[in-house]
């Protein structure tokens, strides 16, 4: 007997010539079956990822709902017997918060109202009107206050009025960034001292001259004597003799050696 578990072919129908009927028909049942286990295993996962992403969708939209308030509550809920205006003078509302009234729908209802049909408890000219017992009114827009009646004849002269002011949401705190440290101070460089040229000391005053020693002349120096000019007399009346100059040596010494010349050539002559 053949194997019934071989791969199905994109043509189940088509038969070869060994190929026997029965063998075929339990082929295709297998195929057929195979194939349907399949589908069903894709549309399981198909639907725990659908399931999956619709979980993660209404957790982030409940975070961007803000928070969830019900009126009146833990004490009491929308009835007679509750103080609504200290029970909102406890809670700070924000934009993207929400309020739930819950109540018997034969006994009241919601109206939302302006301020002066809330302060007067006028029902005739409603903003909006919830009936179902279990309503959800979301609070989008901050900077603003709405206002809530019971339209059953006397409930809001009886107490059951609210008036809910809503702040706009907050912003994410700033980051705060750590204080930068002050650079220290770059200390300049002080110039090098100049060196001062040491102060040039004043000369010694020259010494007075010694006194000649008692009994004796001071030396006189020798008069200057002019060329041409006669020489003073001596003491006595006899012309003083000036004393050989050098300018007369050498005239002398030319004579002579003009002298010689002479009577060389003069000898020279004569031997010729």
């Amino acid at each position: 007997m053949q194997r019934l578990h071989k791969p199905c072919s994109n043509n189940p129908t088509t038969t070869t010539p060994t190929q026997k009927p029965s063998t075929l028909s339990s082929r295709l049942i297998f195929c057929i079956s195979n194939q349907g286990t399949k589908q069903h295993t894709e549309i399981a996962m198909v639907t725990r990822a659908l399931l999956v992403l619709t979980v993660a969708v209404a957790a982030v939209l409940g975070t961007a709902h803000g928070a969830s308030y019900t009126v009146g509550a833990p004490a009491g809920s929308w009835d007679l017997r509750t103080n609504y205006t200290s029970w909102a003078s406890g809670i700070n509302f924000r934009a993207g918060d929400q309020l739930v009234f819950k109540y018997s729908p034969a006994a009241h209802d919601v109206l939302e109202v302006s301020k002066a049909d809330h302060d007067s408890c006028t029902a005739s000219r409603p903003l909006a009107t919830f009936t179902t017992g279990d309503d959800t009114v979301p609070l989008p827009a901050g900077g603003v206050t709405r206002y809530f009646i019971c339209g059953v004849p006397g409930h809001c002269a009886g107490g059951m009025k609210l008036a809910v002011r809503v702040e706009a949401a907050s912003a994410p705190a700033p980051v705060a960034m750590p204080p930068r440290a002050a650079r220290p101070p770059t200390a300049s460089p002080s110039p090098a001292p100049m060196a001062v040229p040491p102060r040039a000391g004043r000369p010694p005053a020259a010494a007075p001259p010694a006194p000649a020693p008692l009994g004796m002349a001071p030396a006189v120096p020798p008069p200057m004597v002019t060329p041409g000019a006669k020489a003073p007399a001596a003491a006595g009346g006899m012309p003083a003799v000036p004393p050989p100059s050098s300018a007369a040596a050498p005239a002398g010494v030319g004579s002579l050696v003009g002298l010689g010349l002479g009577a060389a050539v003069a000898a020279l002559m004569v031997f010729h």
